[in-house]
């Protein structure tokens, strides 16, 4: 079979009669309709009286669904109208016919309602955006309605397979019957990209409603395919060996995540370019990950990195984060079941895989720490067993939690960062290439020791802090709102760097002294190409403000009832190191610290970012150029011979970067990695949204891209941002009415500045959510009834 295109009516008699479940279907043009509208709406009352069943009047006209352009949802359509009622028949028929504006052959299409719905949704047989051989399945499996997706009402699920998928990968009978309608169409379109519109019902029988070209397939790579096809197979081998059991390092399997422990996804994104992932790697993933927590207490790990590339894209091993947050001195026995348990966990709760350190591990020793254990994994460790795991960890965290400890230890090496950053040479004054190098190595290196390493015990404590303060609410030491009260009186970087804005706007500060504290930050951290403060055009615009009730922190100090609650709370559990008083200073240096460790190494990181744009610069690289090389290939020049020709030897290495990062667009994997099998049919995993603050707003939705210098006009805005970086910090000088990420967990640099500022905020969303929302013109975010809406 080989048919052509016409309307969407004539497409689907056509499909009709060759033998597919299309609902029964009258369609006729504008011109008849105009000739004798009387006797159209008797011929569809007489198509479809006594059915039962409401009715559909869709739009068919010759605008849509054409090579060119879909013009999806353009155009009106009627569901739900009685076929009995003449007067709502003919209205609904004008309604479709005056959105056309268009020719005398356009058409109307009528229906009946399909009923008993299962799920409904939309299929395309390529990544409408890129083409990527995917099947990209997105439908709705809990409204029971049949627009839901396409109106983008819905609460969706979408699943990319690969087109050489294998039958027995499928595990859903669901899905499997959703790709028997899409195969036998490709018989009909042979070659075509299609755009399916189907529903399946209770009796899983599924009705087709609409298939068309996807239009935008002029403008793919014709390669995209094979970039793909070539490298499907290595990439499932590679994932099939990685997650295998391996010497050194407890647990029976691996897991695979963008955004567990160190997030990538949050930081660096899911496809980053080079430069970017291996500065990554480099300064944290590489080795001061663990380090930081073996200074802690926690087991010393063999020479394992924590991040890996698959595909180009960077994910967390879970199983070796697992093994970095077992006590030292456990007994191999106790820490294999340990581990397993939180990968097993995970597996059967992937929903979780954004909050492995609150929902599935146990890191610290909090006032919850049995209960919560006992209850998650019943009966995983014999009762001398656990007494024992239970036993270091609460020595682990009371030698964490005292004063002079760890956290102070970590302050002081970032305040000796803070010494080594006035005696660094001007870049500028640098003669040489060789010379410049040599700075970039040396600021990336104190950077390394001095700043991330410091950075990472901080973060740790601000997690230890976190979940402290979680369990403090659930012992009823605390209420919610009492420790909301307490992280806004904690100030941080942040709020001083919008108390200086707001004094630069009133002209008690001087711009230079604004820039010379806060120049050097940049939404992305790691990016070459995204923009420093000193180097945006707009950071200062016109009539702009923070809110006044974000301006200033408030004092906090614990009720003597509260003081009494918690400190008999520390005692029942066995945590001596703090009373009430001290652990909440701990708690408010732990979170302050966290942003300010990052400020601080985030100065050397953003200069050795400068140094390598100067470099490329004489060696004649722009900064996009740069940003496709690995930082090993730039640094290893200082001491190896290159070509005579430099700039040659670095375009070669180039392309391969760029075909790294090609690859990673094109490839569509999860955010957890299970098994090989996930390489090949991809679920996109809603996340649960961490949202701050109990308020309610209503507003225009904003959204902020990395590299954006343009002047958006974010006041009374909910502001959309990809990642809780902190290089958006000026988002906060605007008087924003909230703040929507798709990516970062409820400790993230952004979810700690709002509840500082008492911005209501739902961090994390994930994408699907976040694409939907950050798309809107309004949306609705209630984080006291924890719910995030599209309004339009």
């Amino acid at each position: 079979m080989n048919y052509k295109f016409g309307t969407k009516a004539e497409t689907l008699e056509v499909l009709k009669k060759v033998g597919f479940n299309v609902p029964p279907l009258y369609y006729f043009s504008l011109a008849e309709w105009e000739n004798d509208s009387v006797s159209v709406v008797k011929a569809v009352q007489r198509a479809f009286s006594g059915c039962g069943e409401k009715i559909i009047v869709r739009s068919s006209s010759l605008a849509e669904d054409s090579g060119e352009a879909s013009q999806a949802g353009a155009f009106d359509s009627i569901m739900n109208i009685d076929p009995e009622c003449e007067i709502d028949v003919r209205k609904a028929i004008e309604s479709v016919f005056d959105s056309y504006r268009g020719s005398s052959k356009d058409q109307v299409l009528i229906q009946p309602m399909v009923q008993n719905i299962e799920a409904s949704g939309v299929i395309m047989t390529r990544c409408m955006h890129d083409g990527s051989p995917y099947y990209v399945l997105n439908y709705d499996d809990e409204s029971g309605k049949t627009d839901s997706i396409t109106g983008g009402t819905g609460v969706s699920k979408t699943i990319y397979i690969y087109k050489g998928v294998s039958e027995e990968d499928f595990d859903s009978y669901r899905v499997h019957k959703m790709m028997e309608l899409v195969r036998e169409l490709e018989t009909v379109f042979p070659g075509v990209p299609l755009d399916i519109e189907f529903a399946l019902d209770k009796n899983q029988v599924m009705h087709l409603f609409q298939v068309r070209r996807i239009c935008t397939c002029q403008n793919w790579n014709p390669n995209v395919e094979n970039i793909v096809s070539d490298k499907i197979l290595f990439v499932e081998q590679y994932v099939s060996r990685y997650l295998e059991k391996r010497a050194g390092v407890f647990g029976e399997r691996s897991m695979l995540g963008v955004m567990p422990d160190w997030n990538p996804a949050e930081i660096i994104g899911v496809t980053p370019r080079p430069l970017a992932a291996s500065l990554y790697r480099e300064i944290i993933t590489r080795r001061n990950w663990s380090r930081a927590r073996e200074e802690m207490g926690y087991r010393r790990m063999p020479p394992e990195e924590l991040m890996v590339l698959v595909a180009g894209r960077p994910y967390i091993d879970i199983r070796n984060s697992f093994n970095s947050f077992l006590p030292a001195g456990l007994s191999p026995e106790s820490s294999e079941k340990i581990v397993n348990a939180w990968l097993d966990f995970l597996d059967f709760n992937p929903q979780y895989h954004d909050k492995i350190e609150f929902e599935v591990a146990s890191t610290i020793y909090d006032p919850c720490f049995e209960e919560d254990f006992k209850s998650r994994y019943p009966g995983i460790l014999a009762e001398d067993d656990f007494t024992d795991y239970k036993n270091r960890l609460r020595e682990l965290t009371n030698r964490n939690l005292m004063p002079g400890g760890s956290l102070d230890k970590a302050y002081e090496r970032i305040d000796h960062l803070v010494s080594l950053q006035t005696e660094y040479c001007s870049l500028e004054n640098c003669d040489s290439v060789f010379e410049i190098l040599a700075t970039v190595k040396q600021l990336l290196e104190d950077c390394s020791e001095f700043g991330t390493l410091p950075f990472s015990i901080i973060a740790r404590h601000g997690f230890i802090a976190e979940a402290f303060l979680r369990s403090i609410i659930r012992k009823r030491g605390l209420t919610c709102e009492r420790v909301n009260d307490f992280k806004r009186s904690v100030e941080t970087v942040s709020g001083e760097m919008s108390r200086d804005y707001r004094m630069v706007c009133s002209g008690s500060l001087a711009r230079d002294a604004f820039l010379k504290r806060y120049g050097h930050l940049r939404p992305g951290t790691y990016d070459i190409l995204s923009p420093r403060y000193r180097d945006r055009a707009d950071l200062f615009s016109e009539s702009v403000e923070v809110h006044e009730e974000n301006q200033d922190c408030h004092e906090f100090f614990l009720s003597k009832g509260e003081r009494a609650a918690i400190n008999g709370i520390f005692a029942e559990v066995g945590i001596s190191a703090v009373d009430a008083d001290l652990f909440m200073d701990y708690a408010a240096k732990a979170i302050a610290g966290r942003e300010y460790a990052k400020f601080v190494f985030t100065r050397n990181l953003s200069k050795a970012l400068e140094g390598i744009a100067l470099w490329g610069h004489k060696v004649g690289l722009d900064k996009q150029e740069l940003s496709f090389l690995n930082l090993p290939e730039i640094l290893d020049s200082l001491f190896s011979q290159l070509d005579d020709n430099i700039r040659e030897h670095f375009v070669a290495l180039i392309e391969n970067g760029k075909r790294q990062y090609e690859l990673a667009n094109s490839f569509k994997l999860s955010y957890l990695i299970r098994s090989s099998k996930d390489v090949y049919i991809v679920p996109q995993h809603r996340c649960a949204p961490n949202f701050i603050t109990t308020k309610k707003v209503e507003a225009p939705v904003a959204r902020v891209r990395t590299d954006s210098v343009d002047n958006q006009d974010l006041d009374g805005c909910i502001v959309c941002i990809e990642s809780a970086d902190p290089g958006y910090d000026w988002v906060f000088t605007r008087s924003i009415a909230g703040l929507v990420t798709k990516y970062g967990g409820t400790n993230s640099h952004m979810a700690i500045r709002c509840a500082e500022y008492g911005l209501p905020a739902a961090i994390g969303c994930g994408e699907l959510l976040f694409d939907k929302v950050s798309s809107a013109k309004r949306c609705t975010l209630d984080a006291g009834q924890q719910t995030l809406n599209s309004d339009s």
